[in-house]
């Protein structure tokens, strides 16, 4: 039986919130490549001239009017089909370190635009049934020194999909978030991947033994963006290599046999 399930996103609008970055951007080329129209929203444009094929859009997220206005120019010229939220900042600080606005900073740009955004996308996302997808962390699940402003901001998106999806299911909009693990980014350089002895060891608290490309996410976004996921809402995803399952015993066996 032919269920007519595909990647095919030809005719979809889809905006990609945080877009210029590396998960973000390779989001964004994935929709591309499966022929949907992308607009990117994000502070930085530094792609803009590589990456002709994709509208761009200078947006400070943390601006609820500036969300609307933009969101209101796509929809009416474009429709939105599917949100993808990827924006997201990590002061990684210890607590004595922490600051009010450390704190504000990180709800506002990786939380309450979450929220604004799927406010401003919703009229447009009903009219045809579309889909919210969220990018969320492992450190929603499993703690790490410095990062308790970082994981408590990924919770609440975990958090927001359930309710979310349960509201917005009567307009056939669906709501999901995928949840990475340690990528390949600029901001993860520095503390995982910037040597091979770094690199070494955070690979052995990974089941899978590397670290994830950006394109690895790109892919988990691809099916809850496509006809695949129709029938899944409410979920989060984890894109960790196998990190979240794995034992604290077989993390120091795998160290002490220099795995």
């Amino acid at each position: 039986m032919n269920n007519g399930f595909n990647l095919n996103l030809s005719g979809k609008s889809c905006v990609v919130a945080g877009g210029d970055g590396a998960i973000g951007l390779s989001i964004a080329q994935a929709l591309l490549r499966q022929g949907a129209a992308v607009s990117i929203l994000d502070r930085n444009n530094a792609n803009k001239k590589v990456y002709p094929d994709i509208f761009w859009y200078t947006a400070n997220l943390r601006n609820v009017a500036e969300i609307n206005e933009i969101i209101g120019d796509i929809g009416e010229k474009r429709g939105v089909d599917i949100l993808v939220h990827t924006a997201g900042i990590n002061p990684a600080k210890l607590l004595p370190d922490i600051t009010e606005a450390d704190w504000e900073s990180v709800i506002e740009t990786n939380l309450k635009s979450c929220l604004f955004l799927a406010k401003a996308a919703h009229p447009y996302l009903k009219k045809k049934g579309g889909c919210v997808i969220l990018i969320s962390s492992i450190t929603a699940t499993i703690g790490f020194a410095g990062l308790s402003v970082y994981g408590t901001s990924k919770g609440g998106i975990d958090s927001m999909v359930r309710n979310l999806a349960c509201e917005l299911a009567g307009d056939n909009i669906r709501v999901n978030a995928v949840a990475p693990g340690t990528v390949k980014t600029p901001m993860t350089k520095a503390f995982c991947w910037g040597n091979e002895t770094k690199l070494k060891a955070h690979a052995a608290t990974i089941p899978m033994d590397r670290i994830a490309e950006p394109e690895d996410i790109a892919n988990a976004v691809l099916f809850f963006a496509s006809d695949l996921s129709r029938y899944v809402t409410g979920q989060t995803l984890y894109v960790d290599g196998g990190m979240t399952a794995m034992q604290a015993d077989f993390i120091d066996l795998r160290l002490r046999s220099g795995a």
